[in-house]
């Protein structure tokens, strides 16, 4: 798992902190949710911490599935995916960036499947946050 900026296990994150840590990427992730509220219902979030070494993450479900994880970091974010095979088949065959393919492609293969991080810095990772969201949702 990604590092997160939060790492103090005692604080859990609010939206102000989100807020202040994302900085000018900010409307990304304003941009991520309200794609989320407005393509996925019933789709639920928490954070939680895994350890103090990756920090706070906010975990997106659905139902009892992880489609992500949201990583907030200093002036941008990470979502981490973990795809199983036939989602990594289709994720490459998708039009998402040759950056994600690359990803994907170099992912760590776990028992959940192949997991691997999407680091949004601009509309263009966020659009291939979008295709991926959507393909591991279908799988």
């Amino acid at each position: 798992m990604a590092t997160s900026i939060f790492a103090d296990k005692a604080v859990i994150p609010n939206e102000d902190m989100v807020n202040t840590a994302l900085a000018d990427k900010k409307p990304l992730w304003d941009k991520l949710q309200y794609h989320i509220s407005e393509n996925y219902q019933g789709l639920d979030s928490e954070w939680k911490m895994y350890s103090k070494k990756t920090g706070w993450s906010l975990v997106f479900k659905q139902k009892k599935r992880t489609l992500f994880y949201f990583v907030p970091c200093e002036s941008y974010f990470i979502i981490a995916f973990v795809l199983g095979e036939k989602a990594v088949e289709t994720a490459i065959n998708s039009p998402v960036s040759e950056k994600a393919k690359k990803e994907i492609r170099d992912a760590d293969i776990c028992a959940m499947g192949h997991s691997f991080f999407i680091y949004v810095k601009d509309d263009k990772d966020l659009e291939d946050v979008f295709m991926l969201i959507k393909i591991k949702e279908m799988s």
